[in-house]
This record gives structure tokens, sequence and C-alpha cells, in this order.
């Protein structure tokens, strides 16, 4: 019976150490809120536009939630280090609401939202650091 239990013991607190060592842990950073109304003829009044800095080595996560309201449009997120796109939600015919983003560098990212084929929206973006 101690044999019985010793194992049993050996086996949960493995079976633990295994499943913290894959799990992982996302920590809330910010979230970005852009909502356009109506459509302007000056196309840089449709994106919106915040410089973040991220961190060398560290994976971010970022989530999407759309059509906050009656609003139509998908937003678009995209990452740009200068004016090199690092990372989008959005490529080609495929929409991800998640995406992650391993940055290589420290320094200061530019993130630009706007919403796909030129329509209105209202969507929240929340960034996670994951660990």
């Amino acid at each position: 019976m101690k044999t019985f239990v010793y194992s049993l013991f050996v086996f949960i607190a493995l079976h633990s150490i295994s499943i913290s060592a894959f799990s992982q842990k996302e920590i809330f950073i910010k979230e970005f809120q852009f909502e356009l109304k109506k459509i302007s003829a000056n196309q840089y009044e449709n994106e919106y536009f915040i410089t973040i800095t991220l961190n060398k080595n560290s994976i971010y996560k970022f989530t999407v939630l759309n059509h906050i309201g009656d609003f139509p449009g998908k937003a678009v997120v995209q990452i740009l280090d200068g004016s090199q796109l690092v990372a989008t939600n959005a490529m080609g015919e495929k929409y991800y609401e998640k995406f992650m983003f391993k940055c290589t560098k420290t320094g200061f990212y530019d993130i630009l939202i706007h919403f796909d084929e030129n329509k209105t929206g209202s969507s929240l973006i929340k960034q996670f650091l994951v660990q």
C-alpha cells in the first residue's frame, strides 16, 4: 500500500510539473479601442496609430474583438518596425482574431489599425505578454 501511495504521489508531482512546464502565462499589458463611425476622404483619418515599446525575445499576443455595436468592419492590426511590416492579423484572404509576435529587438514599434474593405467599425484590441 505504501508503494502504491508513493507511486501515486510521484505520478501526480511529475504530471503537475510537466503541465506547468508547457502552460503559458499571459499578462495583460494594454488595450486599444478604435471606432470609425464614418469614412473620411482623407485616408489617414480612417486609421488609428500608436507607438509602443516592445522588448527583445518577448512574445506578445494580440486579440481583436470586432463588431462592438452594429459596425460591419473587422480591424486589421499591423505592427511596424519603422516602415517594415513585422506582424499582422490579416494576410490575403486569411483573417485572425488572435496572433502572436516574437520581438527580435528592443525598441519602438508602431501599431497601425484600420478596418478592412474601407468599412466603418468598432474594435477592441488587447495586448498580452506571453511567458
